[in-house]
Formats: C-alpha cells, structure tokens, sequence
C-alpha cells in the first residue's frame, strides 16, 4: 500500500500537482510517521508551496528522530534565508556545515548573504570552500569572480571567469562580467563581443544593454549607435529609468533636443532622483540652456 501511495506522490510531483503530491505523503505519514526521509520530503512540499511554518514545523519533526541531519538544518536555512532572517539563516546554514562540513550548498548560499551584507572577506572564504569541495560549481567561480571585479582585482576575477566559461558557455550574466572585465582592461573589441553574447543568450538584463551603448557612446562618440542599443532595451526594459535617462543624453548630445527632453521626462517619473543628477550632468548642458528648459519638468 505504501509503495502505491509513493508512486502516486511521485505521479502528482512530476506533474507539478504540489498539493496532491502532499496528500499522498501525508496519508502515508499516518501510516508510519517514524521515516525522517519522508518527513523531509513533506517539509519540502510545504515549502514548494509557500507554508513556510509547517515546512519548519516537519523539519523540527525530523529532528526528533535524528537531531545530526544536516539537511534539516539546510532545509531550515533557506527557509529563514528566503524570508530575510539573516541571522537565523547563517546559523542553521552553519549547523548543517559543522554536521556536514561537506555540504557545499550550505557554503555557497553563507557566502551569498555574506556576499550580499557586503561582508566581502567571509563572503570569498566560503566561495572558495565551495570551489574546494565542487570545482565544477559554475555559481560560486561567477561570485567569487564578481567579488574581486568589485574590489577592481580584475586579473582575478577574469581567471575565474574563464573558469566559470569552462563549465557553462550559456549563462549571460557570465558574458555580462567579461564584458566589464574586458572594458576595464581596455580590450575594447573583447567587451563589445562578451556583452553582445550575452545578449544573444539573454536580453532580460536592462544593464548589458546600457553597458554596451556607453562603449559606443564614450569611446566611438558613436551616439547613433548608442541610441540604437538603447532603444532596443527599453523595447525590453520598458521600466529601466538609467536606459531612458542615457539615451536622453545621447540625444542631447546629437542636438536632437525633443527627443531628449521627452526621454528625460519618461527617466524622471521612472525615478525621480534623477531630476538632481539632471541638473548638474555635463552631457547636458547645452540642453539645460534651451528655452523653457525647466518646464518641462513640472510634475506636480
């Protein structure tokens, strides 16, 4: 009978039916409740399914049975790590690294709340734990990667790049870090080809787009081609205020001053701080002195 209901849970599970799969778990539960595994496998549906407290509920039910499961407590962590509980996420995150100190899942999302709380030094130890213990582990050389771009260490963060590349050639974000890598190196050709990569393989990242216009704009003074790049992206991004803004002031600078001023005021109600950095901007200065310039930014 049990191994019909599992078949069943698993039929539903397969078929994304989360709330039938549970049903059968728990019918099997009233038959025996002493299986940690099938505990842990309610509390992950619980959390599949947003009940978040009752996830929590049957991963403290599994450690009753055996209080040294590190996936309990990693199970418990994300949960707390989801919610932004910092605190009690890296505590359960680093109770299931001492009982597994293997456990290179639980040292890689440590690191990314470290990495994210700007604790960059314990945010690179447990990236570097991971590396260790998975070398195959695309996100954690991505990460760590980004760390030292951040810290303008690029020789470093191209090393694991190019490590990253080994493993997987099909995430954009990757193509998006060389492309800022390469920039900074001036290797200008090499930039232009990572960020139109990664747009080939992605165009859900407003920033590759602005990245990429601001080489034709700053290096080539190339600003119909920079108008291009962005009016492609906002055809993506319609909501990215910094690609609006920065085709306005391609446009200013092309002496296109409607277009300009018209991109500006889409900018500012996207985000109105902008207004400030508008002021004092000097891509736009000669539109600043345009007649009844102020104008058209009365909001109100």
């Amino acid at each position: 009978m049990i191994e019909a209901l599992l078949a069943k849970a698993k039929a539903c599970y397969l078929e994304k039916d989360l709330r039938g799969a549970l049903n059968y778990y728990l019918e099997i539960e009233s038959i025996i409740n002493d299986s940690i595994e099938l505990l842990i496998e309610i509390a992950l549906l619980y959390d599949e399914l947003g009940e978040v407290k009752t996830a929590i509920n049957y991963y403290e039910k599994a450690l009753l049975i055996d209080s040294d499961d590190a996936r309990c407590y990693y199970g418990m962590a994300t949960i707390y790590d989801n919610l932004k509980q910092t605190e009690k996420a890296i505590a359960y995150y680093k109770e299931a690294i001492r009982l597994e100190p293997n456990y290179y899942e639980a040292h890689f999302f440590l690191a990314n709340i470290y990495d994210e709380n700007k604790k960059v030094m314990l945010a690179i130890y447990y990236y570097e734990k991971v590396i260790a213990i998975n070398p195959k582990y695309f996100y954690a050389y991505l990460n760590l990667g980004s760390i030292y771009e951040s810290l303008n260490e690029n020789d470093k963060a191209l090393n694991l790049f190019l490590k990253a590349e080994e493993i997987n050639q099909n995430n954009h974000l990757l193509y998006f870090n060389f492309g800022v890598v390469y920039n900074k190196f001036n290797e200008t050709d090499l930039a232009i080809e990572s960020y139109k990569k990664s747009l080939l393989l992605s165009t859900n990242y407003a920033y590759t787009y602005l990245n990429l216009a601001i080489i034709y704009k700053d290096k080539f003074h190339d600003y119909h081609k920079a108008i291009e790049i962005y009016t492609e992206g906002i055809k993506h991004h319609p909501e990215a205020d910094v690609l609006f803004y920065n085709r306005a002031c391609c446009y200013a600078l092309s002496g296109e001053n409607k277009k300009a001023i018209k991109d500006l005021q889409s900018a500012i109600k996207l985000y109105r701080d902008l207004y400030k950095y508008m002021l004092i901007d000097e891509e736009l200065n000669e539109l600043r002195q345009s007649p009844n310039f102020y104008d058209y930014f009365n909001f109100n």
